[in-house]
């Protein structure tokens, strides 16, 4: 029996599922808006009971994250999105005037591709296809090939559930031969309307020169805590916020910066609840098991819980801690804390007062360009607004953890565990991505009421001048006789 080329094969079926997708989303164009908010409704009641093996399969494929905590959070988020569904119209007439004229409609992209990240696998795979199919586009998930098998297994359920209530088989695909090679061939394809990169960074390079990309990714997070703020309540936040899921939830708090009148204090707060602060020798050991390299850190550290980081680092904690914090007086390019870290590793600043912490805040975000958000503590409405004002963030969170509350739960902000990246230089929206930015606009013009007006005026007093001219031949012919 011969070898199978793999290459060629993962091309093959990325040309098959192109093609299937494509005639699949142009059937799609023709439902309603309300047949894919009763399908979506209809999947995630039924993946709800499979969310624990569904937890379990990317825990045991990836070794990233913590079991109980990662299947309460995908709940969680499933029951916010389920109440949420039918609030918004994304497809067909969605504003009309008083009068019922249709002032804008809502297109589908087209066939998207998405390629899914190596964390936070189930959430991103559910989210990202129920969009999608809420704006009625044709979905073709590319698996990270550390976690093919959870992304499958999630998949084939939907398109299970999706052929069964009349979805147009192709609308929903995962690819199985995952290659260099077949990816290419899908990211660069004329069918493909926009590439949704989930974490993957190096397809935000110059990989992708035909297609836009919608860029989301987890973020390194300053959170600046104001002398004003309730310290208490900011640090369980932070904690809790940092801590949960092994650090792996987009946009936690990364970076602290405290002002220095109640820097004391907040240390105290963090070790009541959990935090344990690194002695100098201890963060070079630390240092040496994560070997922080421009992208991030080791990839064998990320989603791991303190305790574990603690222990192959050969450092001794009580086992009640749940975070490593490191104190910094300054931030340079060669501080491995700086980069970007998966898991529940806080850098702990002081600063004078909050105009330095502003400024610190800044270069933080600005020094490895990894943060999309930034989050504060503070009663004052005056400088939540100067740190709303200047930094260079797609979201800012207010007295909440900056976690949750940036995807939108328990918060204004939109229901979300995209977080867009473009105030990082990555893809074409900062915004929390949702069923709208997979769809585009067609907006309907009618003439203004100013306009007819003009028009009419204009029509009357040219009907007048061609009567005066006619008036003007018959008195003619009447004195010429």
């Amino acid at each position: 029996m011969h070898d199978v080329d793999k290459d060629l094969l993962s091309i093959q079926e990325a040309r098959i599922v192109l093609e299937t997708a494509k005639n699949a989303q142009f059937l799609m164009k023709d439902y309603g808006q309300e047949f894919f908010h009763n399908l979506v409704r209809v999947m995630i009641r039924e993946v709800q009971p499979l969310i624990s093996d569904y937890v379990s399969c990317e825990i045991e494929e990836t070794g990233k994250g913590c079991q109980k905590e990662k299947e309460a959070f995908v709940l969680r988020f499933l029951k916010a999105m389920e109440a949420e569904i039918g609030d918004r119209t994304y497809i067909g007439a969605t504003a009309k005037d008083s009068a019922g004229k249709i002032l804008q409609v809502g297109v589908p992209l087209g066939v998207i591709p998405v390629l899914l990240p190596s964390e936070n696998v189930v959430i991103h795979t559910l989210y990202s296809f129920f969009a999608g199919l809420q704006s009625a586009n044709a979905m073709i998930a590319i698996p990270h090939v550390k976690a093919t098998k959870t992304a499958t297994l999630v998949i084939k359920k939907m398109q299970e559930i999706g052929l069964c209530n009349g979805l147009p088989r192709g609308s929903i695909h995962c690819i199985e031969n995952v290659t260099e090679c077949g990816t290419q061939e899908i990211i660069n394809s004329p069918s493909a309307a926009v590439i949704l990169v989930l974490g993957q960074k190096k397809y935000t390079d110059t990989t992708i020169p035909k297609r836009p990309i919608i860029y989301g990714g987890s973020g390194a997070t300053p959170v600046f805590i104001e002398r004003s703020a309730d310290t208490q309540a900011a640090v369980k936040m932070i904690i809790e916020s940092r801590a949960y899921d092994c650090g792996l939830l987009p946009a936690s708090e990364q970076y602290l910066i405290v002002e220095s009148t109640i820097a004391e204090k907040v240390k105290s707060e963090l070790i009541q609840n959990g935090g344990y602060f690194l002695s100098k020798e201890e963060e070079k050991q630390l240092v040496s098991l994560l070997q922080p390299k421009k992208d991030g850190i080791q990839e064998r550290c990320v989603g791991k819980s303190a305790a574990w980081l603690a222990k192959h680092a050969g450092i001794q904690i009580p086992p009640d801690k749940r975070l490593l914090i490191s104190e910094q007086s300054y931030v340079h390019e060669q501080d491995p804390f700086v980069n970007e870290m998966n898991c529940p590793i806080l850098v702990f600043y002081r600063e004078p007062d909050w105009q330095h912490a502003c400024e610190k805040a800044i270069h933080l975000l600005q020094e490895k360009n990894d943060g999309h958000t930034l989050a504060i503590h503070s009663k004052e409405p005056m400088i939540v607004n100067e740190f709303a004002l200047k930094k260079p963030v797609a979201r800012m969170v207010v007295n909440a953890p900056a976690s949750f509350s940036s995807m939108g739960i328990g918060s204004t902000l939109p229901l979300s565990p995209i977080l867009g990246g473009f105030t990082r230089g990555l893809g074409i929206s900062a915004e929390n991505i949702t069923p709208v930015n997979l769809t585009y606009t067609r907006e309907i013009g009618y003439a203004s009421s100013k306009c007819l007006e003009e028009k009419t005026t204009a029509n009357n007093l040219q009907d007048a001048q061609v009567q005066a001219q006619l008036l003007e031949k018959v008195l003619k012919k009447m004195l010429e006789k």
